[in-house]
């Protein structure tokens, strides 16, 4: 619900119920410059004290890149009188932001900037939610495999007992039955492989550990000849020395080359792709970021939704929900970072204990 003012301005000390508010908050004029500015507000990635922000350009504290980001919303919750919401990503924090009108009348006057951090509460929320999905999928995966093992192995005897025949007569005839042998001995083989690889998936090792420089390296190999990235520039940066990811390969892989895909997409006529990685304290932060068509601000909530799409002509389908999905079932997350000219997919990922 949008806050109302009483009065045409608010005044310059706030008062300490602001102060008692467990978030971090600052309230902005028509101007854009701020008129209010709380404890909690002074603290984090650009914190500052109050007495150096009341009455400053918030341009000159949120410096040319967070302004660049920051006022477009603003500007909106002004025009429209609108309360807007997003999930901000700082490093290994995650913020609710909400944008909200305050008003004197009709008139939006200020636009009160809400920063909640709720790290903790996702990832407990997101803990209880994977715990619940893949004690399901075990169950689920668990029944299938023993349902397709009693039809595959009655196929196995079939192929061995066509050979046998295959055998018994002329020499065309038992050539043209070892092929069908083989040909069905190659699909056990697959059927068995995805079976397997459906176990492994429905209960992730908890010592998995990936390379990250291999992995991507492996994953942006597999992609060289699809058809999207004809056009498209791939450079990776991977520093040396940088320990496991907690996470196993294959899910890595995936994760990697849904998000390329995704972001060669935005740019059907080329363009430029970058993965670069970085350690954050106990974290590894791998991006993804390309100079494509930008996400539009109003589509960014649904990013991630199943069968959501970036844009009326493309569609980003089941990749990125997936993608998060297998981060966050293994204690890592995926979000979405817009930039200037592109997009920036932050991978968020747990290093991995012991020996890099």
């Amino acid at each position: 619900m949008p806050l109302r003012a009483t009065t045409a301005s608010l005044p310059e000390e706030p008062g300490s119920f602001l102060d008692a508010l467990p978030i971090g908050l600052y309230v902005v004029d028509r101007d854009l410059d701020v008129v209010a500015w709380n404890r909690l507000r002074e603290k984090g990635p650009i914190g500052r004290r109050r007495a150096d922000t009341l009455g400053q350009p918030l341009r000159r504290l949120l410096g040319a890149a967070g302004f660049r980001e920051t006022e477009p919303v603003l500007r909106e919750v002004f025009r429209t009188g609108k309360p807007h919401e997003e999930m901000v990503e700082s490093g290994t924090t995650l913020y609710h932001v909400r944008r909200l009108p305050v008003r004197k009348g009709r008139k939006v006057t200020h636009v009160l900037s809400w920063f909640e951090d709720i790290t903790e509460r996702r990832a407990l929320e997101m803990r209880l939610i994977a715990s619940d999905r893949f004690a399901f999928l075990g169950q689920l995966v668990s029944g299938v495999a023993h349902e397709i093992s009693n039809p595959l192995s009655g196929i196995a005897g079939c192929a061995e007992a066509l050979a046998s025949l295959a055998e018994e007569g002329d020499r065309k005839t038992a050539k043209e039955a070892r092929q069908f042998r083989d040909l069905i001995r190659t699909e056990i083989v697959r059927c068995e492989q995805i079976v397997r690889f459906l176990l492994d998936s429905s209960r992730p090792s908890a010592d998995a550990k990936a390379d990250l420089a291999g992995t991507i390296s492996l994953a942006l190999k597999l992609l060289e000849r699809h058809p999207a990235f004809a056009r498209v520039r791939v450079r990776a940066v991977v520093p040396k020395n940088l320990p496991k990811a907690a996470i196993d390969a294959d899910s890595l892989k995936q994760v990697v080359m849904a998000l390329a895909v995704n972001a060669s997409q935005a740019m059907p006529s080329g363009g430029s792709l970058v993965v670069r990685v970085a350690r954050q304290g106990r974290s590894l932060v791998l991006d993804v970021v390309d100079n494509g068509t930008p996400v539009p601000a109003a589509r960014r909530a649904q990013l991630f939704e199943p069968y959501a799409t970036a844009d009326a002509q493309r569609g980003a389908g089941l990749g990125l929900a997936v993608a998060r999905s297998l981060l966050r079932s293994r204690g890592g997350d995926l979000v979405y970072r817009p930039r200037k000219g592109g997009n920036a997919y932050r991978v968020v990922l747990r290093a991995a204990s012991g020996k890099a």
